[in-house]
Parts: C-alpha cells; structure tokens; sequence
C-alpha cells in the first residue's frame, strides 16, 4: 500500500504541474483563433517538424534522399504530398534511425497491436505534455478538471485486485478483469458510495458494467463516461447513459499519437487543431502528428478508415463516420467478459502475429506467428501477461502457426479475437 502511494503521488505530481497547466491554457486558446491563425500556425510547426527529421533523423534523411526530396522541395503543408507515405513495418525495423535524441529522458509506448504484435514508439516529456493537454482541453469544455472525483476502467489492475484507491488524483481504479455477474453488486456499491463526477472507460468495459447493473435492476448517477481506445457503438452508448443517467465522450486516438478526434457536446467529432494533419483514404488514413518532434511520424499510414462530413467547410473540420477496432471478447467460465486483449502482447516483440480464437466457455487456443527471434522467454512473458489479466479460471494453449492460419473475416479485416461460442 504504502509503495502504491508513492506511486500515485509521484504520477500525479508529474502528470499535473505547472508545466501542464501552461500548456492546457495555449490549447484552450487555439480554439478562439481563425482558421487563417491556425493554418499559419499550423503551416510553421509542419515545416519545422519536416526539416528537424530530415537533418537530425537518419531513417528520413536517407528515405528522403532515395526518393530525390531536398530539404528545400517542402516549403508548406501543400508539399506534403511530395513526401513518401511510411507503414508501421518501416517503423518497426527502423525505431533508432528514426528517434531522435537520447533515450534516457524518453518513455516507450506500444501500440494496440491489431495485428498482435504491438508497435513500440517513444515520446519525450513535451509530446507526453502535449497529449495531455489535448485530452484534458477536451475534458474542461464538460466541466471536467484534474483532482475531481472519478472512477477508472482502463486495465490497471489483473485478475488479483478489484480495486484500488488513487487519494492523490482522487480515482478509484476498479478491475476491468473482473467484470461478471458475482462482481456486479460489489462495484455498484462501490461506485455508490464513491459517488464520482467522470468515469473514464474502455468502451466495452462500460458497456459490460452498465449491462451487470441493468440485469440488477440498479442504476447510478455519473454525469460523464469518457471513453477511448475503441469504437463505441450507438447500442452500448444507449445502454451506458442510461444506467449511468450521464453522458458519454469518446476521444479517438493512437498510441502512435500521429491523430486524434474529439466528441464535443453536439455528439459531433471533430479534428483538433495542431495535433495532426491527417490524409482521409478510401481505405485508410494517412497521418503525420503535430506534437512529438523527437520521435516523428510523417505521413504514417493507419488502417482505419475515416470519413470526414461532406459539403461542411467551417473549421475544425467535422467527421461523420469511424471504422475500425471492432474484435470479439474472451468469455470466462464465470461469465466475465474480457476485451482489449492487445495488452498481452505489450512489451514482446518477437511475433508476427496473434490471434485468440474461443470456441467454448473453458478454452482458448492463442495463435502466434513467430518471428525469427521468437524463444521461450517471449511465451513466458505471454503466460505472465496471460495470468496477471485473466487468472487461472479458463484453460488455453499457446500454439506456433503459420500466417494463413489465421483467421480473416469475409471482408478480408483482421481481428485479434475469433470467438465462435454461438449465441453469445
């Protein structure tokens, strides 16, 4: 207990400064300004970010230079078209050519791992410091500030703890591992008793917790659920406000941090200014972000496809529909219903992919597609991971197979969990 305390005061402290609340203050400020102020600004962060990656990063330096770009051909964000489009294999082969800088001041992240094998990025203190500040921008136009009272769904704690109490930021971090039908009353009490402002969410973890709540015949007052990470759906919207009598906000986001889109309170979601310039595909997006000049991403492709509202030309720019994110859940013995199983991969680096596939309530069989460097070390970090998120309850094999045995829907998408239990 008293290790988690030091933990949550240092997270805090370090999270909300000074520092952020100055930063906090300019984003709020960028959305008084024009589109002109903004495009201007816009304009000057792009060209600095470019030329910053062209001098000081070797993997753009030499793609930049196979493709016969010179540091002078990109004099706006109108040029960006004349720059090559990258993939997260390049990334992943190229990580130290790409980041810029030392290490020792950097914090590795990892993306979700849609395909299993999980991207890993760094980000320095201001990008860390930007993203927040975007976030909680957001957040303060419902009246949400740092310090108010919320309850957090987000995978911080396994199998073995239910909760845990953050006196600091005042959260009450509830298992999202431990969602069922024997739990249901447990944390209804105990988000009784809390009696938060926000509750910050996965948006099946919610959406699991609200349907607990309804079969009790119970239901709560949180005038906010924020959610994130993954598509939210008009049906478990529906649900969750109305057992949670509030209303949800969803930010759509990466870990890459190369875009991100904000819900307001039209239900609406729009592009932020100056987090991203983003190229709006057929089948996918092409991203280049605004806010981590020291590990840069410059027109990223990600495989979601977003749709921007037609025939709408006030700024921010409006978006009408989101694709992507959409995988089964694992379903336990005791009918806990576990999603974002991303995370288990998270730190392992030697698969090609991975694929959970569930055919019946006491078993599931996890597909790897090995790399060259995959060893045993790797499946104990799996197991590990395994253990620490769902527990002993439910039996599964770890299988090595070959990429055409994983499995693909009929629209060719893939999906990290294939659960075939019918009916559920």
């Amino acid at each position: 207990m008293v290790k988690d305390g030091i933990k949550y005061f240092l997270n805090y402290n370090i999270r909300f400064n000074y520092s952020f609340e100055k930063r906090l203050k300019e984003i709020i400020a960028l959305k008084k300004k024009n589109c002109d102020e903004i495009l201007q600004i816009k304009n000057k962060i792009f060209i600095d970010l470019f030329q910053t990656a062209y001098q000081k990063s070797v993997f753009y330096k030499n793609l930049y230079r196979e493709h016969g770009i010179s540091i002078n051909d990109v004099q706006s964000i109108n040029d960006i078209n004349k720059l090559p489009i990258i993939t997260k294999e390049q990334i992943r082969e190229s990580i130290n050519q790409i980041n810029i800088g030392s290490n020792l001041l950097k914090v590795k992240g990892y993306t979700s791992g849609t395909t299993g094998t999980p991207l890993k990025v760094y980000r320095d203190y201001n990008a860390i410091l930007n993203e927040a500040a975007f976030v909680w921008a957001q957040r303060e136009t419902f009246g949400y500030r740092p310090g108010m009272k919320t309850v957090s769904l987000r995978g911080d704690l396994g199998r073995n703890s239910k909760f845990k109490y953050d006196k600091f930021s005042k959260t009450l971090h509830l298992s999202s591992y431990n969602l069922n039908e024997n739990n249901a009353k447990f944390f209804y009490d105990k988000i009784a008793d809390f009696s938060p402002y926000a509750i910050v969410a996965y948006p099946s973890s919610a959406f699991t917790l609200a349907t607990y709540f309804s079969k009790l015949g119970k239901k709560l007052n949180v005038p906010f659920i924020f959610t994130s990470s993954e598509t939210v759906y008009d049906f478990q919207r529906a649900t969750i406000e109305d057992v949670f009598s509030g209303k949800v906000v969803d930010w759509y986001g990466n870990a890459e941090r190369t875009i991100a889109l904000e819900q307001l309170q039209n239900d609406k979601y729009y592009e932020i200014p100056l987090y991203s310039i983003n190229e709006y595909n057929e089948d996918n997006t092409v991203t280049t972000s605004l806010i981590n000049k020291t590990f840069p991403l410059i027109r990223y492709k990600v495989n979601d496809v977003i749709q921007p509202a037609t025939g709408v030309d006030h700024f921010p720019r409006e978006i009408q529909k989101i694709n992507g994110r959409t995988d089964d859940i694992l379903l336990l013995p005791d009918g806990t219903r576990i999603g974002r199983l991303d995370v288990i991969f998270k730190g392992v680096e030697h698969i090609d992919f991975a694929q959970f596939v569930q055919k019946n309530t006491h078993h599931f069989d996890l597909n790897i597609v090995a790399a060259k460097s995959y060893s045993k070390r790797d499946e104990n970090e799996i197991i590990k991971n395994l253990e620490f998120r769902i527990g002993n309850l439910i039996s599964y094999e770890i299988n090595i197979v070959d990429k055409k045995d994983i499995i693909y829907t009929k629209a060719g998408k893939f999906k990290l969990v294939v659960n075939e239990i019918p009916n559920l």
